[in-house]
């Protein structure tokens, strides 16, 4: 499972790098292909990906790549999801990565996804050192859904 995710890794800090001269706070991008769905956005220089994989059932692969600058090592992050009413839900994903880029699994469900389409912004915070590494506006992000439903099955 730990080769999966690295390799998994390796491919979303690669499709980070083609969003990295995309203006801060851009609208996000989809793309799609057969059994896969991507949707990255990059925000004050890192750029945040969200992928699904038919072959992974329930998983969405997230990743933050700074455009070369080293990240922090975050053993766990912590993606809060913000409604427009306020609320917020809270889920934790090991991470796992080195240099530029960071990889996570978030392990995931209609509730999840539901939740990210109907997002105001996306936060996420190293719990380790209890801070903010990278907040986002979410815009575009309800086109993600029905991507996932369509490329995924799930």
């Amino acid at each position: 499972m730990i080769a999966k995710e690295r390799i998994i890794g390796v491919f979303l800090r690669a499709l980070s790098l083609c969003a990295l001269a995309t203006p801060a706070h851009a609208k996000c991008e989809l793309r799609r292909t057969d059994g896969l769905a991507v949707m990255e956005q990059t925000v004050d220089g890192t750029t945040v990906t969200f992928q699904c994989l038919r072959a992974s059932k329930d998983v969405l692969s997230m990743g933050l790549d700074q455009g070369g600058l080293d990240m922090p090592e975050v053993p766990v992050v912590m993606l809060w999801i913000k409604a427009p009413d306020g609320r917020a839900a809270g889920h934790s994903m090991d991470a796992f990565g080195e240099g530029p880029g960071l990889s996570a699994t978030l392990y995931s469900s209609d509730v999840v996804l539901q939740q990210i389409r109907q997002a105001k912004s996306l936060e996420f915070a190293d719990t380790g050192a209890d801070k903010r590494v990278l907040r986002t506006n979410a815009k575009g992000r309800g086109k993600f859904r029905p991507a996932v439903s369509e490329q995924c099955g799930f």
